[in-house]
């Protein structure tokens, strides 16, 4: 479930940018979190196409995944993966479920637990209590989210973007360090902000034959 979630939450970042590359240079570490939750505020849709590639500790290639994402800010997100390595994530704004076609499973968590631990659902939302959680740095097009409490489960994101016209940029890639020295870089292309997405794009459907793995804690 680690792989999808890296490749989660794509998401929001994929703004505009009114700063200036100098502007943007290693700010404290306050001031870069300002920074980059205002570059997020003004995106309430995003759709894109995406291609991932996950490598080990050693720096080898172990797999690589290309499908689409869509998300609605906030808390709202969706994620599939191409044939044959299908998988889908849904994050409805209270649960995340994670769809495996293949051994016909899925796995719910509870959204709020699941941003703990992901800087990816983090960016779905500026107002959650787990942004204390991360210290953020910013150089160039360039910001880093690290987890202050260096717990193992808890994972760092760096998130670049690219240079556009009359200074604005748009996100180019996203790295996600799950703490144990695996790495997952996701690049974003034909990205569609601010159109009205379906809203049964964020609403899944247990398949009739599937296995139930219910993570969520329970009354």
């Amino acid at each position: 479930m680690k792989l999808i979630i890296a490749g989660l939450m794509l998401f929001a970042s994929a703004g505009t940018l009114a700063q200036s590359s100098t502007e943007l240079s290693q700010p404290h570490s306050s001031d870069a979190k300002r920074q980059l939750q205002a570059q997020l505020a003004p995106i309430s849709t995003l759709q894109a196409n995406f291609q991932q590639q996950v490598m080990d500790a050693e720096g080898e290639l172990i797999q690589e995944l290309q499908g689409e994402l869509a998300l609605a800010r906030p808390n709202k997100f969706y994620w599939q993966s191409d044939a044959p390595d299908e998988l889908i994530l849904v994050a409805d704004g209270q649960s995340v479920y994670y769809y495996d076609p293949f051994v016909e499973q899925v796995t719910i968590s509870s959204q709020s637990n699941a941003s703990a631990q992901s800087p990816f659902l983090l960016l779905l939302d500026a107002e959650a209590s787990a942004w204390a959680e991360y210290e953020v740095s910013a150089e160039g097009l360039s910001y880093q989210l690290e987890p202050l409490t260096g717990s193992a489960q808890q994972q760092s994101l760096q998130v670049n973007f690219r240079a556009q016209e009359e200074g604005d940029a748009e996100l180019a890639e996203l790295i996600l360090d799950d703490g144990q020295g695996q790495v997952t870089r996701i690049e974003l292309h034909d990205v569609t902000v601010n159109a009205a997405l379906p809203y049964t794009t964020f609403r899944f459907e247990i398949p009739e034959h599937a296995v139930v793995d219910d993570q969520r804690e329970q009354p």
